[in-house]
């Protein structure tokens, strides 16, 4: 298949980029700068001069037309991600209104199928004890989280009126070669250097990008029809986290133990402060929530259906620590004895 891919030069996009072409794929990635794309795709061994490059913004629709036009079938991966209340219209333009044209005109075109990467946030909290790809989708009032919510209702009305488009679910997506340096990773550096760990009530779902990527080059067949596949990855406990870290480092970290109630409540008085202040709080309660309350996913029908060996949160989370080690993220004494770990 011809696969149009937005979002290539994100985490997602571009270790997507590389599965579908190891699937015998065709890629167009639709984008801005092509030079961009060759910085983020060399590291996995792939050369820009594999994929077709298309040039424009999700805002341009006779751009995004052009690119669509000749494609069997599209990624969605195109997203942004803030926490500032000053970047809500940006996410609204890019989250909401890029996957209302990505998926209005592959459906016209007669795309199929039309892969939205959609976000376990979008169906937070979930209803039961495990979360699912049939849990319904939420009103969160985080700016991001309501964006995607939003960007995933679109999508499950394309899918009621019939359209092929699939929907996948991934949890906190992490992985080496991440040429944002994603929130989630942001923080585990944090912890290693500070050398204290939180931990609290529950834990999150943890997806390699390595794992996803192959999951959603695996979707890329037509007549299948709308489906939805929940792809959380590893559930990790914030005290197995810590447990881990000290593992794989081989150093002691200070547990900072804050029960579940109670992070939840700083959540509220840091919302209630930063309105006084007009500013965005760094702990918000729907944050603290996702924190402390996250239930595992039921990956069972993307790994039955695609036959997906995945990576287990060791080995995750040792490479996600060798990259930002190797990249220089983190230095020598942050990492412990993977320092020592050969190239």
């Amino acid at each position: 298949m011809k696969v149009l891919v937005t979002g290539g030069t994100g985490l997602v996009g571009a270790h997507s980029i590389s599965a579908l072409l190891q699937n015998g794929h065709t890629v167009r990635a639709f984008m801005r700068d092509a030079a961009k794309l060759e910085r983020v795709l060399t590291p996995l061994g792939v050369a820009v001069g594999q994929c077709e490059i298309a040039k424009g913004e999700l805002g341009d629709a006779s751009a995004l037309r052009n690119a669509l036009e000749g494609c069997d079938a599209v990624l969605h991966t195109a997203g942004l991600f803030s926490n500032r209340q000053e970047d809500k219209a940006l996410m609204e333009r890019t989250n909401i209104d890029g996957t209302r044209a990505v998926l209005s005109l592959a459906s016209e075109l007669g795309l199929d199928p039309i892969v939205h990467v959609s976000s376990i946030l979008a169906l937070f909290p979930p209803p039961g004890a495990i979360q699912t790809a049939a849990d319904p989708v939420r009103s969160p009032s985080s700016v991001y989280a309501a964006t995607k919510a939003r960007a995933e209702a679109i999508a499950r009305e394309f899918q009621d009126c019939g359209a092929p488009v699939v929907c996948v679910y991934p949890g906190a997506v992490q992985g080496p070669h991440d040429p944002t340096f994603s929130d989630g990773p942001q923080l585990i550096a944090r912890y290693l250097k500070s050398g204290s760990v939180l931990v609290t009530q529950g834990g999150l779902v943890y997806t390699d990008v390595r794992d996803l990527a192959k999951a959603l080059s695996c979707t890329f067949e037509a007549g299948h029809g709308p489906r939805r596949y929940m792809f959380g990855g590893n559930y990790v406990s914030h005290e197995e986290l810590h447990e881990l870290l000290e593992k794989l480092t081989g150093r002691r970290l200070k547990a900072q133990r804050i029960p579940g109630w109670l992070l939840r409540w700083m959540g509220r008085i840091g919302e209630v402060i930063a309105g006084l202040r007009g500013k965005t709080s760094p702990l918000t309660y729907e944050a603290a929530s996702v924190l402390t309350t996250s239930v595992p996913s039921d990956d069972s029908a993307a790994l039955r259906e695609f036959q997906l060996e995945t990576v287990d949160a060791e080995t995750s989370f040792r490479d996600l620590l060798l990259w930002m080690h190797e990249t220089g993220r983190l230095r020598d004494e942050h990492v412990g004895v993977l320092a020592e770990v050969p190239r």
